[in-house]
């Protein structure tokens, strides 16, 4: 059976898909009638479209040449969203994206093996004081077997983007659909919650607004979501069957966590990410805080005692990922404290084409050693 491409969408207006992949070319053509300029940004470059016809059709070859990239319509210098393309949530708005077929992304595609589901849950947060939402997958079987508790794991998404973003680009349900029909991944429930945490404000003037704070994840998570999926959902409930991960932004998020309180994980997966908080103090903390002392970092001091917390420390980044020189800093953090990690550099950037080979990797390994048919 054939697997359904990202950019398959039906025809709208009388307009073709958009994409078109041939000879190893990209092309992404539109109609705009009537417009007299148009041109797409990627990677902070822009790229003009030719006109191709009179009919307002107009042709750009593609920048890039395999998979998921995002990128930005401009009509006459004006942003637009276009429907013929597939809309995901990035840069803290909706975005297009374009993803182009290779020859190695069966891993990802949606095939013809057994599916488990995803859900969306709401919750109030004793935390912000709002309703929440985080979006859960269960793996297949999970409806057929409830005396058995599933792994989970916490999966978090990076700066800008929501709990949407590791099924909507990342396609970590895929993923693990394909990886546990192959026999290659413990089957386990993964939850994904908004890291973007917003906290409401209130300025001089009695005004009310809200203010994203990426530190109240922690608190949000042990006070409200894990009691909230773990009391709702067969899965966690223990150290040996609960993980956290996540990807930049979430990478920090997860490092913080989890050395802050090893007695509630097992497995860690840092994805083009950081064991230390650089965001804090920085042009991307919105909320002000001061630059963050790592004191989480305190507990990779007794190495012995570190190496014995977690089955399994992954870290991993794309060989051109503009943070690399914090991925590295890391390295000698780790090998000053002996600390013992598995470490991957993929080829890729700063993107969903390397954080999707991160996670394949990763729920290889993980929840091995946890007893995933054991009953109540």
């Amino acid at each position: 059976m054939q697997a359904l491409a990202f950019n398959d969408v039906l025809p709208w207006d009388g307009q073709r898909t958009p994409v078109v992949q041939e000879n190893g070319r990209a092309f992404l053509r539109l109609r705009e009638k009537g417009a007299r300029e148009v041109s797409l940004l990627y990677a902070e470059k822009e790229y003009r479209f030719h006109q191709t016809g009179e009919a307002g059709e107009w042709e750009l070859e593609l920048p890039f040449h395999e998979g998921i990239s995002y990128v930005q319509l401009l009509v006459d210098g004006r942003e637009v969203l276009s429907p013929l393309l597939p809309i995901v949530y990035g840069y803290s708005r909706p975005y297009n994206c374009v993803e182009l077929r290779t020859e190695n992304d069966s891993y990802y595609q949606l095939r013809d093996v057994p599916h488990g589901t995803l859900r969306r849950e709401y919750f109030f947060s004793q935390v912000t004081e709002e309703w929440e939402s985080c979006v859960i997958y269960t793996p297949p079987g999970y409806e057929e077997h409830p005396e058995i508790v599933y792994p989970v794991l916490y999966l978090q998404h990076g700066h800008g983007e929501n709990e949407t973003g590791w099924t909507a680009a990342g396609r970590a349900n895929l993923i693990l659909d394909n990886l546990i029909a192959a026999g290659e991944a413990v089957p386990f429930v993964i939850v994904m919650n908004n890291g973007m945490v917003q906290k409401r404000v209130t300025d001089e003037a009695g005004r009310t607004s809200h203010m994203v704070d990426h530190l109240l994840l922690e608190p949000m998570l042990l006070r409200d979501v894990i009691p909230f999926v773990e009391g709702r959902y067969h899965a966690g409930r223990s150290k040996d069957k609960r993980g956290m991960a996540g990807l930049s932004m979430g990478s920090m998020q997860t490092s913080m966590i989890v050395m802050r309180h090893p007695e509630l994980f097992s497995e860690v997966g840092i994805f083009s990410g950081f064991l230390q908080d650089w965001i804090s103090g920085s042009e991307l903390d919105m909320s002000g805080h001061a630059e963050n002392k790592n004191a989480h970092l305190a507990a990779m001091k007794d190495s012995e005692r570190f190496n014995h917390y977690f089955h399994t420390l992954f870290r991993s980044i794309g060989d051109k990922d503009p943070f690399m020189e914090f991925f590295l800093e890391d390295d000698r953090l780790c090998e000053e404290n002996q600390i013992q990690c598995t470490r991957m550099i993929y080829h890729g950037a700063h993107d969903w084409n390397v954080w999707r080979e991160c996670f394949r990797d990763f729920a290889k390994r993980i929840f091995r050693q946890s007893d995933t048919a054991q009953a109540n």
